[in-house]
């Protein structure tokens, strides 16, 4: 085992079997790690749900080009059939 060869990693092996015999310890152990799991966890969904709000935003973003493109072809159309009219 590590713990065996390396002194620092038997100190460390030993001073967590002291606090983990140690209820209040332990219970105070739990309820930190639990909130940096609840904390991830929101920071995880914000993220996501960012994404996802900045995603709505480029589709909006990018349809109002494509129509502005779409009018755009169409004034091009309508001057080239005007051109060739004047032929």
């Amino acid at each position: 085992m590590v713990a065996n060869r390396n002194p620092h990693v038997q100190r460390a092996v030993v001073k967590l079997r002291e606090l983990s015999a140690d209820e209040r310890a332990r219970d105070l152990f739990e309820r930190r790690e639990k909130a940096l799991r609840d904390i991830d966890s929101r920071e995880r969904y914000a993220h996501q749900k960012g994404r996802a709000e900045e995603q709505a935003i480029w589709q909006v973003i990018v349809a109002d080009k494509d129509a502005k493109l779409a009018d755009k072809d169409a004034e091009i159309t309508r001057l080239r059939e005007q051109l060739e009219s004047k032929k």
